[in-house]
């Protein structure tokens, strides 16, 4: 970003912007060759770029991760390394990203670096890096049955701030939208860039995270949906089915995404959504 060369692709299909830059390259190159180094190609990973750029490498542990291993739980202690799944988005929130990168602009805040560890299918670790959060930057990490680290969890609010799509609004998004707040379950709309800082507005304060749309992937939703678990909350797509992150499946989620903050009751939300948006969003098996 600092170069001022971001070196953008665009990945797009049938008329739809899917922006890639550099430092997506690059990033996905680092989070991989690492993970290949540490485990020595045991682990199957799967990145949402498939060409990346060569940058250097450095590795290293962290103490306060590696603190908790006597806390995992039992059913964690004993994987196998191939019944492991990692997902990785090196950068959620591009076109954030790339409309920011000049101007320096607070939409930089959005952009997260996403890393979900699924096991047999199921989320159970995540890691939400913000590179631009006040400056500094920050990593939120979480193990379902352990806890979420590096970022304070806001209590209830009486407030329903439903965060959702700033950049992919669509008639469906906005009816499901229009019948929540029919029904008590939102009062404000939170307009925001990348899956990753959506489930962090849940973490801070928003009630849900509602995407009536075929739109992100298994890299965008693996590790949020883990660090949201591990603090008591919910991510399912709009129908209320669990989302499966084994290595075979379609990498869509083409039922939408449905994120709701420890203290919200999830099926209240998924009741709420009308069959009409369900129906229009229905989950698919294969790989795609």
């Amino acid at each position: 970003m600092s170069s001022g060369e971001l070196n953008e692709v665009d990945k797009g299909k049938d008329g739809k912007v899917d922006l890639q830059t550099e430092a997506d390259r690059r990033a996905q190159y680092c989070i991989v060759k690492s993970l290949e180094q540490k485990f020595t190609n045991r682990l199957k990973v799967i990145g949402e770029e498939e060409i990346t750029s060569e940058a250097p490498l450095e590795l290293s542990l962290s103490p306060e991760v590696l603190k908790i291993d006597g806390q995992c739980p039992e059913f964690l202690r004993s994987i196998k390394e191939e019944d492991v799944v990692v997902w990785v988005d090196p950068l959620d929130g591009t076109s954030e990203f790339a409309q920011a990168a000049k101007t320096k602009s607070p939409l930089l805040s959005q952009v997260t670096v996403l890393i979900g560890i699924s096991y047999k299918g199921e989320a159970v670790a995540g890691v939400i890096h913000q590179p631009y959060y006040k400056d500094k930057g920050r990593t939120i990490w979480g193990i379902v049955g352990v806890g979420t680290y590096g970022i304070e969890i806001a209590p209830a609010d009486d407030k329903r701030v439903v965060v959702t799509t700033r950049s992919h609004p669509t008639p469906l998004v906005n009816s499901v939208l229009d019948t929540l707040k029919s029904q008590g379950l939102l009062t404000e709309v939170d307009r925001v860039g990348g899956a990753g800082y959506k489930v962090l507005r849940c973490l801070e304060g928003a009630a849900a995270y509602v995407f009536a749309s075929a739109g992100c992937k298994k890299w965008d939703t693996a590790a949020p949906e883990a660090i949201l678990k591990a603090t008591g909350g919910h991510l399912t797509d709009i129908s209320g089915r669990t989302l499966c992150y084994n290595a075979d499946v379609q990498r869509l989620n083409s039922g939408g995404v449905l994120a709701t903050a420890f203290w919200v009751n999830h099926q209240e939300y998924v009741n709420a959504i009308p069959e009409e948006a369900k129906n229009a969003l229905p989950e698919f098996s294969p790989k795609k």
